[in-house]
């Protein structure tokens, strides 16, 4: 009893033989390096418009501190990353926004404005 297989399969419309060109690929990888581009651009804007936001507030280097770590982990699957990476750039930028918000505060010798007498 032998059995004849008739009942076989098209190729698919998207199929590829082996040797030639594969346009459709070049096409998808073009629209994903444009889709990452438009991305980061996007959030290069964000991050520049929340600078310019956050010039005289205590938190002026932690502000977009914790954007570019948010934009690391939307691109980029940093899932096998530890942990403390990012916690460690967040602590860095309070230290540094801790430190110049308190030296700016504690410092009574300051230069005097334009206009005003300096006591001697």
């Amino acid at each position: 009893m032998a059995t004849e297989g008739n009942a076989a399969h098209s190729v698919p419309s998207w199929f590829v033989p082996p040797g030639e060109g594969d346009s459709l690929a070049w096409v998808a990888l073009i629209l994903l390096a444009l889709a990452l581009y438009g991305l980061v651009t996007l959030y290069a804007a964000f991050d520049r418009w929340a600078e310019h936001q956050s010039a005289g507030t205590p938190l002026a280097k932690t502000i977009p501190t914790l954007l570019t770590i948010a934009l690391l982990y939307e691109i980029f699957p940093l899932g096998h990353f530890n942990i403390l990476l990012p916690i460690a750039a967040i602590l860095i930028a309070l230290m540094a926004d801790w430190s110049r918000f308190h030296l700016n505060r504690s410092t009574p010798d300051a230069a005097p404005k334009d206009g005003e007498a300096r006591d001697v």
